[in-house]
């Protein structure tokens, strides 16, 4: 068979491209629920993506008040809340974007943790959304052949 040059090198920047996302497990994206707490009816989602060396959370929550509500990653379950983990941006308006220095995907589903907001600066002991970060909602779930 005659390959042209331009060809190979299209067809060899492919195959490199494939090995490198195959090679990086952590890399994705990860959706996680977020159920309303306290009769709050505060529900959406928390997608965390893999950037870099960084994770980038953006929390998205339904009927939320604009004033701004405190969220923060923390150990355990929404059952078992544990300490803070990593604090978040305030969900303003029913929205917040944070980025975690240094994090990696895994090291957020390698053990429980979860995301909770609360009702506000004033009321940090009522919590109004909560989901647990899960590894088995990761994407992508397995590398190319």
């Amino acid at each position: 068979m005659n390959v042209s040059r331009p060809f190979l090198a299209l067809l060899t920047a492919a195959a490199m491209s494939s090995i490198a996302l195959a090679a990086d497990p952590a890399g994705g994206t990860l959706t996680v629920t977020m159920a309303a707490q306290n009769n709050s009816n505060e529900t959406g989602t928390a997608t965390l993506t893999q950037d870099g060396k960084n994770v980038r959370v953006d929390l998205q929550i339904a009927n939320a008040p604009a004033a701004a509500q405190p969220a923060h990653v923390h150990t355990g379950s929404c059952a078992n809340l544990g300490g803070v983990a990593y604090p978040l941006s305030s969900v303003v308006n029913g929205k917040s974007t944070t980025v975690l220095k240094n994090v990696m995907l895994t090291d957020l589903t390698g053990k429980p943790y979860a995301i909770n907001v609360h009702k506000s600066a004033d009321d940090l002991k009522t919590y109004v959304s909560c989901g647990e970060i899960q590894s088995a909602s990761a994407a992508p779930s397995s590398p190319m052949p």
